[in-house]
């Protein structure tokens, strides 16, 4: 099953071995299994809806909107915006960004995601617009909160990654 996201936070050290790694390496393998996670947090397939809601309908990488573009795509492209990077992304939020998100998220509630969610272009998203999928996408993000939160108390590094 593809399109699955998540957030990792680690610390500056693993970001640095990270960086060490060819870009062709930073896969799931490597993500998984070598380096050491301080905290996680699923996505699932909702970091599609949640990046877009969060960033006028798009799917791009660092749009200066900060700091609601940041929360998916935004920070440091590690992987996935060259050729023959397709099949995977992964993006990096430093500590400073990762404390201005949870600040951001902290002050979203319900009420305004929906109309960030149902401003979404459906043929862009690729998807209908529904009850089912907003409450999908609410759940996702708002079960991040927490992620986030232990991130920016410990001033972590925060990757997102997701395999296509």
């Amino acid at each position: 099953m593809g399109c699955l996201g998540g957030f990792r936070a680690i610390t500056k050290e693993e970001l640095d071995k990270l960086r060490a790694v060819p870009r062709a390496d930073r896969v799931p393998d490597y993500l998984d299994d070598i380096m050491v996670q301080e905290d996680s947090c699923d996505l699932d397939k909702a970091w599609d809806a949640i990046h877009r809601a969060l960033d006028n309908g798009r799917l791009e990488f660092g749009q200066p909107f900060f700091p609601d573009a940041w929360v998916i795509l935004g920070g440091e492209v590690l992987r996935g915006d060259r050729p023959d990077e397709e099949d995977y992304i992964v993006v990096c939020k430093d500590p400073d960004h990762v404390r201005r998100v949870y600040q951001f998220l902290l002050h979203m509630t319900e009420k305004d995601f929906r109309e960030l969610y149902f401003a979404i272009d459906p043929e862009q998203y690729g998807f209908e617009l529904s009850e089912e999928d907003f409450e999908y996408t609410w759940y996702y993000l708002s079960d991040s909160i927490p992620f986030w939160k232990n991130a920016a108390e410990k001033g972590l590094w925060v990757l997102f990654d997701v395999d296509q």
